[in-house]
């Protein structure tokens, strides 16, 4: 890192240390990211939600991810912090992925409070119960071992794993006593990132099905009105995804340009109103039992809200059969969903 002097109109380098010398430990590390992530994964040109420090990815061991977070596509992100150069970062960051791979989206959500929820439900551009599909994988150290590179880059290459390197360093300017951590990616190298991204953006691979059949799908949820109401559709044949536990309503049927995508969670029913009509949110916040819950999202191109009881789900199915036949639907629309448009029938 090189400071500017404007007085002398040249630059002076400012001394770099290690961190062992600094001293900052990787904890310390850790509760500073934690303290500010958005600043900090920004800085490494990232957009991640944190989810926890410190996670414990399964029960039969006793380590302990250094971060977890997720992106707004879903996938889980493992973030693993070194001081110096290790050998085994990458293995042991491979072995916490596949750990966490087993994870169901409740999982996750238990590790945050309710106000953190929300803020999770608005930074995703998934729906909650397509979270974890994928894993990736952020390695941050001082240095690293060539044998951690190459193992990177083969992974990456021939098993599409997603993994990035980020290397840190730490600067202080002695006058002003000020201390700065300098982050450089390594690998993916970044001329090669955008090339990396786009080979990425196809087709999601779906991993194994987490259920066989509608009754085991909805046999963890806990609110017998959403049981009800999705047997119920299920019954007649409504457009539904297994793998995604969702719904799928288009209004008027077959043939507007407004569509919900309902999912079955663990309280409640999530639903997201793809397109926009007039005066939308305070049409459902004056027929719901959760108002607070209807909010916009997707860049205000898409909504959101929550069903729970049987008079949400009455209510749901009066508006879009009977109510909403004259709205006036936007042209505009979030992201399809493509896994829900394969319409998997019951």
């Amino acid at each position: 890192m090189l400071k500017i002097e404007r007085d002398k109109q040249a630059f002076v380098t400012l001394p770099v240390m290690s961190l062992v010398d600094a001293p900052l430990l990787e904890l310390d590390l850790e509760e500073y990211i934690s303290n500010s992530p958005e600043v900090f994964f920004a800085e490494i040109g990232q957009k991640l939600f944190l989810i926890g420090r410190e996670v414990t990815p399964s029960d039969t061991v006793q380590d302990r991810i250094d971060l977890l977070a997720l992106d707004a596509e879903g996938r889980a992100v493992v973030i693993e912090l070194k001081r110096g150069n290790n050998k085994l970062h990458l293995l042991q960051a491979i072995s916490y992925a596949g750990m966490v791979a087993h994870w169901e989206p409740d999982d996750f959500l238990q590790l945050l409070d309710e106000q953190r929820k929300e803020a999770l439900e608005e930074f995703l551009e998934v729906e909650i119960g397509d979270i974890n599909r994928e894993q990736r994988i952020i390695l941050i150290a001082e240095e690293y071992d060539y044998s951690v590179l190459v193992s990177a880059e083969w992974l990456s290459e021939k098993f599409g794993v997603n993994i990035m390197c980020c290397r840190i360093a730490f600067a202080k300017d002695i006058p002003t006593k000020s201390e700065y951590l300098v982050c450089n990616i390594v690998f993916p190298a970044p001329e090669l990132a955008g090339q990396a991204k786009h080979r990425g953006a196809g087709p999601r691979r779906q991993g194994p099905a987490r259920w066989t059949n509608w009754q085991e799908a909805l046999s963890n949820v806990d609110n017998p009105a959403v049981v009800a109401y999705f047997n119920k559709q299920i019954e007649e044949k409504r457009n539904s995804n297994l793998a995604a536990r969702a719904l799928y309503f288009r209004q008027p049927p077959n043939e507007g340009k407004g569509y919900w995508l309902m999912y079955a969670h663990k309280k409640n029913a999530y639903v997201s109103q793809r397109r926009r009509f007039d005066g939308d949110i305070a049409f459902w916040q004056a027929g719901l039992s959760q108002p607070n819950g209807v909010r916009a999202v997707m860049d205000e191109m898409s909504l959101r809200f929550h069903l729970s009881s049987e008079k949400d789900f009455a209510f749901f199915d009066e508006a879009r059969t009977e109510k909403l036949k004259a709205a006036q639907w936007s042209d505009g629309v979030a992201a399809e969903v493509d896994d829900v448009d394969d319409k998997e029938e019951a």
